[in-house]
């Protein structure tokens, strides 16, 4: 049984916290290094959930100035919507649990699934005072720790220096993306700008929420959001999660200019991290390179046409591939199309770019075009032919994006699609594999940039207008396959009514001894949160990845609902136990 020791102590965050906790909680502060961490640590061994609390907000600390408050009336001078992002189990939650020894409803937990079970999502602190965007919510982990057929939960806010900075003022003090749209938009923005320049707002950390992606690499378990360096994370053998630090990747990657893409790839072969960031003042891309001991081995820079957000990027053996799509950074849209300042632009062509993993100019890098498409997550690549003449890439397309969009619609839906490209010739071919709608791709986690046959995918509900999911697809990429069946979505599990998820992580078997034998790349387990919205209950589903059954092999109740949300992993037992604490 998974168990506390009973000296466990709750690190706490505000240095005026005074609250009546339950006798199986303890209270206690931790050294700085680790972070200043809320958890609850229950001593029992059946169900022991300690009385949610919320963090305390020391008011009062950071007086509001008059640019914020010039600010404030401008985006509250507009109407606006309420987003559908603070509705239902879209909406945040405050409460931090740790709850240990939880029930499993249906099923038994494998034990080849030893470890934890860890995703990242928005999670606002503060109700926002105008516009709200799902992206921009502050970064909230959900854990579940897995030992030995019994499990553990714990939720928790990454501490950032954004949200630190908020706690103590105890209000939003950063501008919203959402607030950033038409003429008064782009007042609000030019308040931000001002703020920072006069030293209001203090940027020498960052503001990132740390909220999309969870990465395990060289010991360390790293929060990303691509707007921000990476945030480490720490877990106890028993699951409860904490922040230890914002990371500093030295001298030569450093912000405002640098930050972390939340979709970097690992090369298994290597153990080498490939990265990137995005500049869209610039505009530039800057790739990078982390060893396997978690060192910058390598960067470097990549001037582009237009600037562009970048959310992923793929890698084979020999290249990493970057993706310049038109979903641009154009300010004059605020004014010109009354818009966010993030636009799609149909009429301009979608590149992919193939970067030798150790090229040292960009003159170096082969373009490719297509015609315009739009592509938030990229599934794998990898190199095909006589001399790896051609590249694979599998990635979830759109035709076209807008940021502004309030409701799902069909023309933003992501299929399977394939792209090939031929190095010798420069040319580019793509082409629908799969009918089914789907987003959030996952493959075996040791597998990027070698060839796969199998995928999966979130279902995405095409009925609803928030977009929500109803179960997982899975893909198979063999050509026989595709060839046989005209669609490549090979299977799929369908939550029951009134259930929705969102990205399943797949666990191989062997996870914890990779020297097992496994049946084939697709024999393990897919986990994910799924949620009853009648009830208001999440449970964290477990399925047979391989025979892709509607029964779960283990279907555990969470103490609290689960928000949806974004990217998780999973850890083995060795991974977990060697995270680095410092």
């Amino acid at each position: 049984m998974l168990m506390p020791a009973a000296n466990s102590r709750l690190p706490i965050h505000s240095p005026r916290f005074s609250a009546d906790l339950p006798v199986t909680a303890r209270l206690g502060r931790q050294g700085t290094k680790h972070g200043k961490v809320h958890r609850l640590l229950a001593r029992a061994a059946e169900v022991s959930v300690a009385k949610p609390t919320q963090r305390p907000v020391v008011q009062g600390e950071l007086p509001r100035s008059p640019l914020e408050q010039l600010q404030e009336a401008l985006a509250k001078s507009v109407p606006r919507k309420r987003s559908f992002a603070l509705e239902g189990n879209y909406g945040p939650i405050q409460n931090e649990v740790y709850a240990q020894g939880l029930q499993t409803a249906e099923g038994t937990l494998p034990k080849e699934m030893n470890g934890m079970y860890i995703r990242n999502g928005p999670n606002p602190l503060f109700e926002p005072y105008s516009a709200y965007h799902w992206f921009e919510g502050d970064g909230m982990v959900h854990a579940v720790r897995i030992k030995d057929g019994c499990a553990n939960y714990c939720n928790t806010y990454i501490d950032t220096f954004k949200i630190d900075l908020e706690r103590r003022a105890g209000r939003p003090i950063w501008a919203k993306f959402a607030d950033q749209e038409g003429l008064v938009g782009l007042g609000i923005t030019m308040l931000e700008l001002l703020k920072i320049q006069v030293g209001v707002l203090d940027m020498s950390q960052g503001n990132g929420t740390a909220n999309t992606n969870l990465v395990y690499h060289a010991g360390k378990l790293m929060a990303l959001h691509e707007g921000d360096l990476p945030y480490q994370l720490h877990v106890s053998p028993e699951g409860a999660v904490s922040t230890v630090k914002r990371m500093d990747l030295g001298e030569t990657w450093r912000q405002p200019t640098d930050n972390f893409t939340a979709h970097p790839k690992l090369d298994a072969k290597t153990g080498n991290l490939h990265f990137f960031s995005y500049h869209v003042m610039t505009p530039q891309l800057k790739l990078g390179t982390l060893d396997p001991q978690g060192r910058l081995s390598y960067s470097l820079k990549v001037d582009l046409p237009s600037p562009a957000m970048i959310h992923d990027m793929a890698i084979t053996q020999s290249s990493k591939i970057i993706f310049h799509f038109p979903l641009s950074f154009d300010p004059a849209a605020m004014i010109t199309e009354n818009s966010l300042p993030i636009v799609f632009r149909p009429s301009q062509a979608s590149r992919i770019g193939l970067v030798p993993h150790k090229a040292s100019s960009q003159n170096q890098i082969q373009w490719f075009e297509l015609p315009s498409f739009m592509s938030f997550h990229i599934v794998n690549a990898w190199e095909d032919g006589p001399d790896g003449r051609y590249v694979t890439i599998y990635l979830l397309a759109m035709k076209r994006i807008d940021m502004n969009a309030s409701e799902f619609r069909d023309e933003y839906a992501s299929r399977m699609h394939e792209v090939t490209l031929d190095r010798k010739t420069g040319s580019a071919h793509m082409r629908k594999v799969s009918s089914v709608v789907g987003d959030f791709p996952v493959t075996h986690p040791l597998m990027q940039g070698q060839r796969t046959q199998f995928a999966w995918t979130a279902i995405s509900d095409t009925t609803d207008k928030a977009g929500r999911t109803m179960g997982v697809a899975k893909f198979d990429l063999s050509s026989r396959a595709q060839q046989a069946n005209n669609d490549a979505c090979c299977a799929q599990i369908h939550f029951p009514a009134g259930h929705h998820g969102g990205e399943a992580v797949f666990v191989p078997r062997n996870a914890n001894d990779p020297s097992a034998q496994c049946d084939g790349e697709d024999d393990g387990f897919l986990v994910c949160y799924v949620h009853h919205e009648a009830e208001s209950t999440t449970y964290m589903m477990v399925y047979d990845a391989k025979t892709m059954s509607n029964m779960p092999v283990a279907k555990v109740k969470l103490p609290q609902r689960v928000p949806y949300g974004f990217h998780g992993t999973f850890l083995n037992d060795s991974q977990l136990m060697g995270l680095q604490a410092a």
